[in-house]
């Protein structure tokens, strides 16, 4: 989407949760986006095909999905590849205290209990679940 910013794309996948992680670059993106799961029936799958090609965004199914800042998004995406806070200071070019904000921020959006133990494990496996990260 970088390289072409205006071509017209459409995904066809049974995995549409995934794209919830470029939602702001599918936002921002010039050509036509749709999404089609591959439940739908047919007629559906080729209609949301014309959308695309006539320039038509139709990204409904992960509008509903959960809203995250860029760089929550790149906090959970690093910690899942095991880097501690630190790192992803480093990482983000931010401190570490703007670090634990966006976990906060993070574990705010996806309702996580703070009485928990092991909060970072516990916000890791339901941003997997909802198609944060992979």
């Amino acid at each position: 989407m970088k390289l072409y910013p205006d071509i017209n794309l459409m995904v066809y996948s049974s995995n549409l949760k995934v794209l919830v992680q470029l939602k702001h670059q599918i936002d921002n993106h010039q050509g036509g986006f749709t999404i089609a799961d591959k439940t739908l029936a047919p007629t559906e799958v080729r209609r949301r095909m014309q959308y695309a090609i006539e320039g038509i965004t139709l990204t409904k199914e992960i509008r509903k999905g959960l809203e995250l800042k860029p760089e929550w998004l790149s906090t959970l995406q690093l910690a899942d590849r095991g880097l501690p806070d630190k790192a992803i200071s480093a990482q983000l070019n931010v401190t570490e205290r703007a670090v634990r904000h966006y976990w906060t921020k993070v574990q705010d959006v996806l309702e996580i209990d703070r009485d928990n133990l092991n909060l970072r494990i516990l916000t890791l496996n339901r941003a997997r679940a909802e198609g944060l990260i992979d």
